[in-house]
């Protein structure tokens, strides 16, 4: 776990961006990332106000809070009324329920796991992709896809895009053996997430693993980790139609 040194916030004019202005969210909160992981602001640090950040970098305070609200869904800071915000500092244990295992899934049922990696390839990072783990467009992802046994019938499907950089211990041969996650509870220090349950429909990919109709209405699992302020992965889990998933604390 990562441990600030101190409490005390950055002067706001310290570090002001090259005498420049920010004027998007998506600007403000590039900029803020920055600090973050070049360890200008310390895991558990207090960090300027929004007033001091929008007087400091040239804009609106809507504009910080709206960059802010977004890196706190994220998980990468913590923000509390009258209190402030701090740089997360997250150990494996508090990552909760997001961070669960699939084979931890399958064999509380009872079922026997089997892991199969069906596609592997390095990509850009698409839009929406690139939104969620917050990385360039032109940043390289390494693209899987999986197919997860319970008993030799489909349990589900993740498809999943890792950060080559922040997974450089994460080899071939470790993804074509178990899902990342496993390489990840072990090898990483410091891991956050954030979990989506959504309805979508099957796409014709991931219908073909399921051995079902493309179109159905299923349950998918979305999940973004992270290490410090950076993104080491988002995947997607994708259920059969009927499955139900239940989390106990």
């Amino acid at each position: 776990m990562l441990i600030a040194k101190n409490d005390t916030t950055i002067a706001p004019t310290a570090i002001r961006p090259a005498g420049r202005s920010l004027n998007t969210w998506q600007a403000v909160q590039d900029e803020i990332l920055r600090r973050i992981r070049t360890g200008i602001w310390a895991a558990g640090q207090l960090i300027p106000t929004e007033h001091q950040l929008a007087a400091e970098l040239g804009c609106a305070r809507a504009t910080v809070n709206r960059a802010l609200s977004q890196l706190a869904e994220d998980g990468i800071v913590k923000r509390r009324r009258r209190v402030g915000t701090r740089v997360a500092d997250t150990s494996i244990p508090e990552a909760g329920v997001g961070a669960s295992l699939i084979r931890e899934e399958v064999e509380s049922c009872g079922s026997s796991y089997t892991y199969e990696l069906t596609e592997r390839d390095v990509v850009r990072a698409p839009d929406r992709i690139a939104a969620v783990m917050h990385v360039s467009q032109t940043e390289p992802l390494i693209r899987y896809r999986a197919l997860i046994k319970a008993d030799d019938s489909p349990y589900c499907v993740e498809v999943g895009y890792l950060s080559a950089q922040g997974t450089k211990g994460l080899t071939e041969d470790l993804i074509r053996r178990a899902e990342p996650l496993e390489w990840m509870r072990k090898n990483v220090s410091q891991l956050s997430g954030r979990m989506e349950v959504l309805a979508t429909r099957l796409n014709t990919e991931c219908a073909g693993d399921l051995g079902v109709e493309r179109g159905l209405p299923v349950l998918t699992l979305d999940r973004t980790l992270w290490c410090g302020a950076r993104a080491l992965s988002h995947s997607r889990r994708v259920y059969p139609p009927g499955h139900k998933v239940s989390f106990a604390r």
